[in-house]
């Protein structure tokens, strides 16, 4: 019979797996916390915060986390959009003759439906871009979805 001597060594420690910015990407259901308008604003914070961060790994971590922090800023615009065309109509608008609201210009009216129309797209847009962006990440590919390109992924 034969036996082995004990391992003298340091065990192997197992290989890091790559960074491929998922992280980024999955931080984006934050936006369904169930305070409406907070949680895609929490989202898009914190997928620009986490996503600039993936930038110091550089390679897929950094495109894959920029993308990501694009989309963060892109769904950031919507609220302050929203914002900015509720005070130009209350601004613009009139005290109701029954005394219990505002009457908005009918441009305005049409101006707010609009964007508000848009704000759930964006919302709805969240849910499949937080699902297709993490699966796409986690599976080491590029994330290709369309987003405004506020900022650059590092190059090289």
């Amino acid at each position: 019979m034969s036996s082995t001597p004990p391992a003298t060594g340091p065990a192997p420690t197992p290989p890091v797996p790559a960074r491929n910015g998922t992280i980024a990407w999955a931080l984006g259901f934050l936006a369904y916390f169930p305070i409406p308008f907070v949680g895609l604003v929490i989202a898009g914070i914190t997928q620009l915060i986490v996503g600039l961060r993936q930038r110091k790994h550089g390679g897929l971590a950094a495109v894959n986390g920029v993308r990501a922090a694009n989309w963060g800023l892109t769904q950031l615009c919507w609220p302050v959009l929203m914002a900015l065309t509720m005070l130009i109509a209350v601004l613009t608008g009139a005290p109701s003759p029954t005394g219990d609201g505002m009457m908005f210009h009918p441009v305005m009216n049409v101006l707010v439906f609009t964007v508000l129309g848009l704000f759930f797209i964006v919302c709805l847009l969240q849910a499949v871009y937080a699902i297709v962006g993490t699966v796409v990440a986690s599976k080491g590919r590029r994330v290709g979805l369309p987003v405004i390109p506020f900022l650059r992924a590092p190059r090289g």
